[in-house]
Order: C-alpha cells, then structure tokens, then sequence
C-alpha cells in the first residue's frame, strides 16, 4: 500500500468536510460499488471511556447530533441500501436514512463482547491494561466474550451477503462499530483483518468511503470533520 495523493474535496460535495486519500491500491473514476463505513454516534459510555463491546447502549445526546449530521453530510449521496449493526446505538445512527434506502439491521455487524472487561474504563486501571494487551490477540476470548477471529469471520460473512445484494453496484452505508469496521475496512481492501484491527482507528464522526471498481481494484477515503484538520 502507498499513499498516492491528498484531495481537498471528492464527488459527491461533503458539507464542512475535508477528504483524505488515505490508501490507494489503484483508482478508478467509476467505481462499481462505493460502500460508505460508518461508526455508530457517541453513547454515555464512550463520553465516560468503557469499553462498551457487546452492551447494548443507547446514543447519547451528542450521539443523536452526531446521526443528524451524518444525514446531512450524506444528504446528496444516493444511497440504494442501509446495513446497520443490531446494537441499538448503530441502528439509532442508522434510522437517519429511513425514507431514502431500505434500513436492514444485521448480527453479524455487532460489536465484539469482551467478557469480563465489558463496562471498565480508567477508574480500573489494571482490567483496561490487561484489555489492551489482549485484545488484538487473534485466538483470545476475554475471559467468555468473543475472539478476534470470530468477530473477523463474521465481518467477512457480513460483506458476502451484501456484495451478493449489490452484484450491480450502487453506493451502501454500513453502519458499525470502532471494533467491526476496522475489520470490514481490512476484509474489503485486502488487508490482513489483524493488522487492520490493530492499525484502524476510527471516530464516531469519521467516515471511510471504499470505492470497488469493475476491475476489482480499491481506493478508500477518509472524510473528517473540519475540527480535525491536524490529521491532514
């Protein structure tokens, strides 16, 4: 992978947006299917630091802000269909986009349960430690959660079934989670899904676009707000 190029702006137009061409495996100016990967909005356990995993949590105010302007961002993108996690925080994101594409929520797009350390943050110092020495370790369930491996083959899963749905192309929003779309990210531009776990870092107001050319060759964007600029 090499980085090609930085554009200032990218069809379509992306209101109070800077676009970065972040990876680049080969461009093509008509992409086949264009597939928007969207991290649900903010809940009160991200505000607080947990690790939120498998518990289902709603949006929190700043969660619902962040869903409406994710609507208005994408407000001049046709979108043909909408794939959400069933969590409720990503389905709540997604509902945005009812009225203009069918809303399908998938379990195969739900967040990884970490077991044990699901609800820790900071204020437990040595769980969160030993969480992070973990939890990239491909084989390791948390103590009765789920392994990366799993969470990996379910990510591929998920992408199989909708590029099935999309033999035609079109655009699609896959609407997820900080853990799932690293994974979809990596399954989708041929990354190996642990590198891609470990490397991939995405906000809740970010937004990757993946363009799949007819050819099968991939380019991803990353679109961050403006209150982000030193990522440029």
């Amino acid at each position: 992978m090499r980085i090609n190029s930085i554009a200032r702006s990218a069809r379509p137009r992306l209101a109070n947006l800077v676009v970065i061409l972040c990876g680049l495996f080969a461009f093509a100016a008509h992409a086949q299917l264009t597939v928007y990967v969207v991290r649900h909005g903010q809940t009160e356990w991200n505000r607080e630091g947990r690790i939120q995993g498998g518990t289902d949590n709603p949006l929190n105010t700043t969660g619902r802000e962040q869903a409406a302007t994710l609507a208005r961002t994408l407000s001049e993108v046709k979108i043909d269909a909408v794939y959400s996690s069933s969590h409720q925080r990503a389905r709540q994101t997604a509902s945005v986009f009812e009225g203009r594409a069918p809303v399908v929520a998938m379990d195969e797009l739900r967040e990884r349960f970490f077991g044990k350390f699901e609800g820790a943050n900071d204020k437990d110092a040595a769980i969160v430690a030993d969480w992070n020495k973990r939890r990239f370790t491909w084989s390791d369930d948390m103590e009765g959660g789920e392994t990366l491996e799993s969470q990996s083959r379910r990510a591929e899963a998920a992408l199989k079934t909708i590029r099935e749905k999309h033999k035609d192309g079109g655009t699609i929003v896959i609407v997820g989670h900080g853990g799932i779309n690293p994974l979809l990210v990596s399954h989708l531009i041929g990354v190996p899904p642990q590198e891609g776990a470990s490397a991939i870092n995405q906000g809740n107001d970010e937004i990757y676009r993946v363009e799949i050319a007819k050819t099968g060759n991939t380019s991803i964007w990353k679109l961050i707000p403006r209150t982000k600029l030193g990522e440029l």
